[in-house]
This record gives structure tokens, C-alpha cells and sequence, in this order.
């Protein structure tokens, strides 16, 4: 396996430094821990809403443990956050954060005005399915822009709940990929959605293939038999689109490595 990496993964269900042997084991050498911020004891009043996952710990513990798991095992680890792209409450979602050192930063969205699509049930029809895709991708292209974050999780992530996928769709994801190409920011490559509904990963791939858009890798890992789940799908899909390059960062600062 070339891809080193893996840039997208949880702590709550269980530890730090589990997560890191995991990925030792799998022949990892560079791993990205990044909570949610909604399972920090910062976050959580600002994000109420969004499913408690496991345990919440104080930002300070949460980043002491990601430090320590790097440091007992000898392990390259990088200390992250996925954070919420939240139109309204982003003021507040970030200066929870302003005064840590972080290494990267994923913005997500879990939300569309209010609406969260991850826990969609029924059938909502192809009128209103397809409007909300174009508003997420509104709001993807908004995070983009941001200036906050490094990269941007799961951009086809709606799928899970919504089938519905409008006819422009190729041409939104192009859109959204030239928008993070121009910010350099990555989108990212993710193991859920890779697993789950690969079509739409691959035209994610093809359109930031098309643009020169950064690619981030990350599992989304819940717990460590799920690191590095998808990665040899990952090289499959990197290597048709022609990519050779994987995005990492270290204090916010880009690097990147051939695969």
C-alpha cells in the first residue's frame, strides 16, 4: 500500500492511543486525529443537536491525549478537529478553537439550514431532494471559501439519505473542486462514503482530477478496526483518476507525498 496517510478519524468510542496502534499495524506512517467538535465539552453547547458519539472530553484532554498517543508511540500523529460549517453560528463554532495550536483542520457539513440530512428518513421526492443537494453544495462551496479550514470532509456525504441526485451534478462537483483548487483547499477521499456509494466518489475524483484539486485521505474511522478501511479502494479510484499525490499538513502548512 502506498498511501501513508490517513487523515479522518475519531476518538470517542474508544482511545487515542488505540487508534494509533491500529494504524501502525496497518502500515500506516502518518496519522490525522480529528474529533468532532461537537464531542468537546466547547463545542457541544453550540451543537446540541448533532448525535453525542461516545464520551465528551474538555478540547485541552482531547488534544493532551492526541499528543500523548503520538509521543508513547513513536508514531507521527497529527492533531486535528472536524468542525461544522454552520451559516449563523460559525463565530461562535470557531473561537472555541482560536486559541489552540492544530494541524489541520476539517470543515464539514452536517446541516442545510437546519436540516440535519445525515438522519433523513422517508422519502422526501426528486422536487425537494435535488434542491437540497444544491444548496449543500452551496454551503461545500462556502466552507471552501472560508479560509478556515484545510479540508473539506465528505463532499457527496448526502447520498447516505438522498437518493436524488439533480441532473447538474457532475457539473456542481466541478464547480466545487475548481473553488478548492483556487483556495487550496483539499476535498476529501473518504472510507464511509467510499464503502457505501462508490459512483459518487468517482465522479468526486474525476472532477478534482479535471481541476488540479488537492486530495485528502481519511477513513472516518469510529474505532480501530475501521482504520485505513478503504484504503487499497482508495489507490484504485486515485490511480484511475490519474492522481499521484496526496495532501497532508503539519501546524496548518500543506505537504505532500507521491503514490
Amino acid at each position: 500500500m502506498t498511501i501513508i496517510s490517513d487523515f479522518h478519524n475519531h476518538i470517542s468510542y474508544t482511545s487515542a492511543q488505540a487508534m494509533v496502534e491500529s494504524a501502525r499495524q496497518r502500515g500506516l506512517r502518518i496519522f490525522g486525529i480529528s474529533e468532532h467538535i461537537s464531542q468537546t465539552l466547547e463545542g457541544r453547547p453550540v451543537l446540541a443537536h448533532m448525535p453525542q458519539e461516545g464520551v465528551i472530553l474538555p478540547m485541552e484532554e482531547y488534544r493532551q491525549q492526541v499528543l500523548y498517543a503520538g509521543q508513547a508511540e513513536h508514531f507521527d500523529v497529527r492533531l486535528g478537529l472536524e468542525v461544522d460549517f454552520y451559516p449563523g453560528k460559525n463565530e461562535e463554532i470557531q473561537a472555541a478553537l482560536r486559541d489552540y495550536a492544530w494541524d489541520f483542520l476539517i470543515g464539514s457539513i452536517h446541516d442545510v439550514d437546519a436540516l440535519h440530512f445525515d438522519r433523513m428518513e422517508g422519502d422526501i421526492g426528486r422536487e425537494q431532494g435535488e434542491a437540497l443537494w444544491l444548496r449543500y453544495f452551496e454551503l461545500l462551496r462556502e466552507a471552501v471559501n472560508s479560509g478556515f479550514f484545510q479540508v473539506v470532509s465528505h463532499p457527496v456525504r448526502m447520498r447516505t439519505t438522498n437518493p436524488y441526485l439533480p441532473p447538474t451534478f457532475d457539473e456542481e462537483l466541478e464547480r466545487l473542486a475548481a473553488e478548492a483548487a483556487h483556495c487550496n483547499v483539499a476535498l476529501e477521499l473518504n472510507g464511509f462514503d467510499v464503502l457505501t456509494y462508490p459512483d459518487a466518489v468517482q465522479r468526486l475524483i474525476r472532477a478534482c482530477a479535471l481541476q488540479g484539486t488537492a486530495i485528502s485521505c481519511g477513513s472516518d474511522a469510529h474505532y480501530p478496526a475501521e482504520v485505513a478501511q478503504a484504503h487499497a479502494k482508495f489507490e484504485s479510484i486515485l490511480r484511475e483518476a490519474n492522481i499521484r499525490g496526496i495532501r497532508i499538513w503539519k501546524r496548518q502548512q500543506p505537504e505532500e507525498y507521491a503514490i
